[in-house]
């Protein structure tokens, strides 16, 4: 069942921003309403009122609505006319598809006190299949100005007031032939169907019948229209309920072998565990020396729109982590960088992140190339071989003879060019193929010998 509700009407008064006090129009069709209540508290200020096609049974609590002028009742459960008397300002009544029956046609005349009324539509109602009923009705309201959207002209009323007495002998005694109480007229609503406040009481009796079909056959009656809607609204519940349960009972989608589960948040690493290489978003990186030979530096796609709060970053010594939109990045690292210097930034325009991780021995070259990936393919990814020196030479003007030596010897190692590259040694034009390990190798004994002269390849 419906409620008219604050909450309700504040919901429909976003044309007044939400001002419920100063509301001088809603519309509450369609909501399953039963009974018209706090109205009258909640919206005083009532010009037009929409309640067509709902389940409401009876007019009442409107005598607020001082200022009303526009009620619409239409294709609800309302059997008689009654409560409007002080809705002084009401100008036009719409209760079109009711069930005001003949005997409701003797409540019209509750409507002589809306001296303002000028409008009253009644048909699609039981008693508008009276013969007399237009007569009838424009002789009872003599301001009226239309009936069911038909202007009255002066000598319809005329005629009208004039017939008005016949028309009520006539329709006296055809409710009394049908066992109407003319006296008590006003009562031939349902009072099964609807309590003392106008509410649908808890049960409705059944009003069809099983034809020789086999099929519920129900008249149009208040009685029907309140018994389907309850029955859809159960259908609706249960179906709602069904969803709800297999949705529960769902099984676990298993993941997909081969496809890393998303995380939230970058996994656990125990003391002394293994640390593997691992790209599950399949990103695009690149892990290379910067220029200097002073840090490493890593590159990582992860594109421009992605937003900085998704991204996660975990440093170590030996290895680097990245987590990007629950995908890990894990980098073992060529040497031991300083993780409290390290930075990490974005680039504004393609959105590409970059992690700088200075070497915790500047002077010192990267033997251990395969863990490198350089950005340009061909490359070592190293830095030159004179900046590496020049590192070098700035460490023994401190006063690390030490570093001297080594730099001198990948000076020697490289071959002595400037910006030659590990893998400038690897073949040369005239001589035999050098395999990867031995340069390697050699790299790593030119390195740890403090001896000017390298060793021989």
């Amino acid at each position: 069942m419906g409620r008219i509700t604050e909450r309700l009407i504040r919901s429909r008064a976003e044309h007044n921003e939400g001002m419920v006090s100063t509301l001088e129009e809603v519309a509450l069709h369609q909501q399953n309403i039963e009974k018209i209540e706090a109205l009258g508290q909640l919206c005083p200020k009532l010009k037009i009122l929409y309640l067509q096609n709902n389940l409401i049974g009876k007019i009442q609590n409107l005598h607020k609505l001082k200022e009303l002028e526009y009620l619409n009742l239409a294709v609800n459960n309302v059997t008689k006319i009654q409560n409007l008397q002080r809705c002084e300002s009401l100008k036009k009544l719409d209760l079109t598809i009711n069930f005001v029956s003949k005997a409701g046609l003797l409540t019209v005349e509750s409507l002589r006190h809306n001296i303002h009324l000028e409008e009253l539509y009644l048909l699609g109602n039981p008693c508008a299949d009276w013969p007399g009923y237009r007569q009838f009705v424009v002789a009872k309201l003599p301001h009226l100005a239309k009936l069911d959207g038909q202007a009255i002209k002066p000598s319809e009323r005329i005629a009208a007031a004039q017939a008005l007495p016949e028309l009520e002998a006539s329709l006296a005694a055809e409710l009394a032939a049908e066992g109407v109480d003319v006296a008590a007229a006003g009562q031939v609503e349902d009072d099964s169907l609807y309590d003392e406040d106008g509410i649908a009481a808890g049960e409705v009796p059944e009003t069809g019948y099983v034809d020789e079909a086999g099929e519920l056959r129900r008249p149009w009656c208040p009685a029907t229209r309140i018994l389907e809607h309850r029955e859809q609204e159960k259908a609706n519940r249960e179906a709602d309920e069904k969803k709800k349960a297999a949705s529960e009972n769902k099984a676990v989608v298993e993941p997909t072998p081969g496809r890393p589960q998303r995380r939230d948040e970058l996994p656990p690493l125990e003391d002394g565990e293994r640390v593997y290489q691992k790209n599950e978003g399949r990103w695009e990186f690149s892990l290379e020396e910067s220029p200097d030979g002073r840090a490493l530096v890593l590159e990582v796609g992860v594109g421009r729109f992605l937003d900085t709060s998704l991204i996660q970053t975990d440093l170590q010594p030996t290895y680097v982590r990245v987590l990007v939109k629950g995908k890990l990045l894990q980098l073992l690292l060529p040497c031991e960088v300083r993780p409290d210097a390290a930075t990490a930034q974005r680039n504004m325009t393609t959105g590409q992140l970059m992690l700088t991780m200075p070497k915790e021995n500047p002077g010192e070259p990267i033997t251990d190339v395969s863990k490198l990936r350089p950005k340009v393919p061909g490359t070592s990814g190293t830095a030159s071989v004179s900046a590496v020196a020049a590192v070098a030479a700035a460490a023994a003007a401190a006063g690390a003879a030490g570093a001297a030596g080594r730099g001198g010897g990948a000076g020697a190692a490289g071959g002595g060019g400037s910006g030659t590259s590990i893998y400038n040694i690897v073949k040369k034009p005239g001589e035999a193929d050098f395999v990867m390990q031995e340069v390697r190798k050699a790299a790593v004994v030119a390195a740890a010998d403090d001896d000017d002269e390298p060793p021989a390849l």
